[in-house]
């Protein structure tokens, strides 16, 4: 599902929202494919002993919300030339987290989302921002990339 059209109909400002639930698959899957077997992921036991009421969900995993907006909510591809997150409390297996993506720059090819993700009480849980360039599939020349 695409949020956007085109990118002309995209403009600095405009804001995309969406939630996932994580699940025990998503972390056995995102730690085996990482190999991040911190124990706070895998270990009920471990995590509480490290302070967490329970197994948490690896940080990138969650910011991998932010890769979910640029790969299938815009309307065609862009590349990602840096990201940075700032994780501001633990994910819990079976939580729900909404992300809100803003577009915080569109300049020729130039292309910036800022991410905040919130769990279901409301509590910011993340705070991520990607810039990269936008690459046109459909009518005119893609860039090189």
């Amino acid at each position: 599902m695409r949020f956007f059209n085109s990118w002309d109909e995209m403009q600095e400002g405009d804001i995309i929202e969406f939630s996932r639930t994580f699940n025990d698959g998503d972390v056995a899957n995102f730690t085996g494919t990482t190999g991040d077997f911190n124990k706070f992921h895998i270990d009920e036991i471990a995590a509480q002993k490290c302070g967490f009421k329970k197994r948490i969900v690896p940080g990138l995993l969650t910011g991998g919300m932010l890769t979910h907006a640029g790969g299938t909510l815009l309307p065609e591809p862009y590349v990602a030339s840096k990201m940075s997150f700032r994780f501001l409390a633990p994910v819990y297996i079976g939580e729900t987290i909404t992300a809100r993506v803003k577009v915080t720059l569109k300049q020729g090819e130039k292309l910036g989302l800022e991410m905040i993700c919130t769990n279901q009480n409301g509590e910011q849980v993340l705070e991520g921002n990607v810039f990269g360039k936008i690459i046109v599939l459909s009518g005119k020349a893609s860039m090189e990339v």
